[in-house]
C-alpha cells in the first residue's frame, strides 16, 4: 500500500452539504471526485467499455454487486481529512455583480445565476454555512501501489479540472492539490502535479484523455476532454483580481452560448445541452434530468484568478431523446454535434483555446 498526501484549497466557496444540509468538510464527496476522474483517466485503456470499467472500478473502490450481488468487498483506497470542520462562510455579501439576461427584464446576480438553489434571491446563501474561499484541508489517501499510475492521473486531472459540491459544473467548488510533506511517513509517495500554468500555455499532454466530439457522441457517459480540428475543448477567460469577477464572465459566457441557440418550436436545441431548461421544458420530461456537459473551474494563477470552460461530451440517452419535441428521436441524437459545434464556435468568438501540445 502507498500512502500519498495533499493540501487542498478551495479557490472559491463551496456548497458541500452534510445531512443537514450544512456545509463540511466531508470524505464521500472526495471518493466521488476521485472516483469520477478516474473513469476518464482509464477509459482509454479499457476501450471505452463501461462494463469492463465497472467492475475494475468496484473491485478499487469497493462494491456490493459484482457476481448479481452475491459478495462484496470494502474500498481498497482509503481517504482522510485532516479536519472535518463546518465551513467559515455563514453570511453571503449581497454584492453580486449583475449580467444581463436577453430573455429576462431587469439584470440578474452573475453569482445568484451559476449558484441558483444553494443561494437564494431573497435569503442569499439558502443554507449556512458553506466553505469559502481559500479553505484548506489536508487529504491523505493510502491505496494498492498497483493502482498508483492511474490514481495519479485522476489526482492530475482533479488538480486542473476538479470541483466539488452544489453547482460545481458552474465552477462552485474549484478544488487545488499540491503535494505535501506534513504528517507523511516514509511510505508517503510525494507526486508533484503538472501546474495549471503548462495548461494555460497549451503544453499540457493530455492525449490519454482526448478523443474525438464525433467519438465522444457515441458513449452515453463522460468519458473524455473533447477535441475537434482546433484542438481540445477547453477555453480561459482573461485573468482577473477575484473569483467575483471570473464568476461574472463566466455567467456571461454561458449566458451567451444557450442564448445563442435556436428555439424554434417544437424543438428547442438547448433541450441538448442540459435538462430542465426554464421555460423551455416540455411537460412529459418534467420529472428527467440531463447532467450539464460544458463545465467551469476558477483557478488561480500568481495570485490572479483565470475561469476555465471544458467540454466533457457525450451522447442524449435515447429514452430521453424519445421524449423532446422533436420529429424523430434518432435525427435529433444525429444532430447533436451540429449543436454542439454552434456552442464551441460561440465560444472560440469570446474565449481562448487553451489544453494540450
Amino acid at each position: 500500500m502507498l500512502r500519498a498526501d495533499y493540501q487542498i484549497r478551495f479557490n472559491c466557496p463551496a456548497f458541500l452539504g452534510d445531512a443537514e444540509q450544512q456545509s463540511a468538510w466531508r470524505t464521500p464527496p472526495f471518493k466521488a471526485l476521485l472516483q469520477h476522474w478516474w473513469r476518464i483517466a482509464v477509459a482509454k485503456q479499457y476501450n471505452y467499455d463501461w462494463q469492463g470499467m465497472r467492475e475494475a472500478e468496484g473491485r478499487l473502490f469497493g462494491h456490493a454487486w459484482l457476481d448479481n450481488g452475491s459478495w462484496a468487498m470494502r474500498s481498497r483506497v482509503r481517504i482522510k481529512l485532516i479536519h472535518c470542520n463546518q465551513g467559515g462562510l455563514t453570511e453571503w455579501v449581497k454584492d453580486d455583480p449583475k449580467v444581463k439576461h436577453p430573455e429576462v427584464k431587469f439584470s440578474i446576480g452573475s453569482q445568484l445565476y451559476l449558484g441558483y438553489g444553494p443561494l437564494d434571491f431573497k435569503k442569499g446563501l439558502k443554507n449556512s454555512p458553506a466553505i469559502n474561499a481559500n479553505e484548506e484541508n489536508q487529504l491523505t489517501l493510502i491505496y494498492p501501489e498497483a493502482a498508483d499510475e492511474e490514481l495519479t492521473h485522476a489526482l492530475q486531472l482533479i488538480h486542473l479540472f476538479g470541483t466539488l459540491g452544489g453547482r460545481s459544473r458552474n465552477a462552485w467548488g474549484s478544488v487545488e492539490l499540491s503535494a505535501t510533506s506534513v504528517g507523511a511517513t516514509p511510505l508517503s509517495r510525494q507526486t508533484r502535479l503538472q501546474g495549471h500554468d503548462v495548461l494555460l500555455n497549451g503544453n499540457a499532454d493530455l492525449t490519454r484523455f482526448q478523443r474525438s466530439l464525433k467519438d465522444c457522441l457515441t458513449q452515453e457517459w463522460p468519458h473524455a476532454i473533447g477535441t475537434d480540428e482546433k484542438g481540445m475543448l477547453i477555453w480561459k477567460t482573461e485573468a482577473c483580481t477575484s473569483w467575483m469577477a471570473v464568476m461574472r464572465k463566466l455567467a456571461e459566457v454561458k449566458i451567451g452560448y444557450r442564448t445563442s441557440l435556436s428555439v424554434t418550436k417544437p424543438f428547442d436545441e438547448r433541450q441538448v445541452l442540459a435538462l430542465p431548461v426554464t421555460r423551455h421544458t416540455p411537460k412529459e420530461l418534467k420529472n428527467d434530468r440531463l447532467a450539464g456537459q460544458m463545465r467551469s473551474k476558477i483557478i488561480q494563477q500568481k495570485g490572479r484568478f483565470i475561469g476555465l470552460v471544458f467540454h466533457l461530451p457525450c451522447k442524449i440517452p435515447v429514452e430521453v431523446a424519445g421524449k423532446l419535441r422533436h420529429p424523430d428521436a434518432q435525427k435529433l441524437i444525429a444532430s447533436q454535434e451540429a449543436i454542439w459545434r454552434k456552442v464551441h464556435a460561440y465560444l472560440d468568438l469570446y474565449l481562448q483555446r487553451t489544453g494540450s501540445k
